[in-house]
């Protein structure tokens, strides 16, 4: 696994993890690209979670401040795994980058 890939153990607000893609990024161009692109997949997906449990009513019984604050930080941590995983969104852009947007 490439250093700038996602783990199943990375934590999704891991500001070290960022650096090191930056890093990654002006070392070898190709990997930071694809690292860029594994955490633009993460924030499509969260921001797809996000919208699915706006989009869904909620219960009164379970509708407080801190269920809305661990419901944002599994969907955050889903994200991150999915995006993991690959679903072929980061494959996609990174594809079309090298392409140079032609």
């Amino acid at each position: 696994m490439p250093p700038t890939a996602i783990s199943d153990q990375q934590f999704a607000l891991d500001v070290a993890g960022l650096e090191k893609l930056k890093q990654a990024g002006r070392r070898d161009h190709d990997a930071g690209l694809q690292g860029a692109a594994q955490q633009f997949e993460a924030l499509f997906l969260h921001q797809m979670l996000q919208g699915m449990r706006d989009a869904t009513p909620r219960s009164e019984l379970l509708d407080s401040s801190q269920t809305r604050f661990v419901e944002g930080l599994f969907d955050q941590q889903l994200s991150q795994h999915l995006a993991g995983k690959g679903l072929g969104l980061a494959e996609q852009l990174v594809a079309q980058l090298q392409r140079g947007g032609k």
